[in-house]
């Protein structure tokens, strides 16, 4: 089995790499990319807005639940 291990920079959405000679033999290859955790950038805070925006759900307005939760109280 042929295995190609590299750490590169990310710019963008778009990487390429270059395989060795070897590979030219095969019609196709299965790719994995993972993320190197160390490297993770610290998004702005436009960014993080743009990412959670939505992601905190309703909550019920507490005026409707007040006279509920008192009346269980008596």
């Amino acid at each position: 089995m042929i295995v190609l291990r590299q750490i590169q920079s990310i710019e963008g959405d778009v990487m390429t790499v270059k395989l060795p000679s070897e590979f030219k033999y095969y019609q196709q290859a299965e790719i994995i990319v993972l993320p190197v955790e160390d490297s993770l950038k610290k998004p702005d805070t436009e960014a993080f807005i743009q990412r959670f925006a939505g992601a905190i759900p309703d909550f019920p307005e507490l005026d409707i639940l007040l006279p509920e939760t008192r009346e269980e109280w008596e």
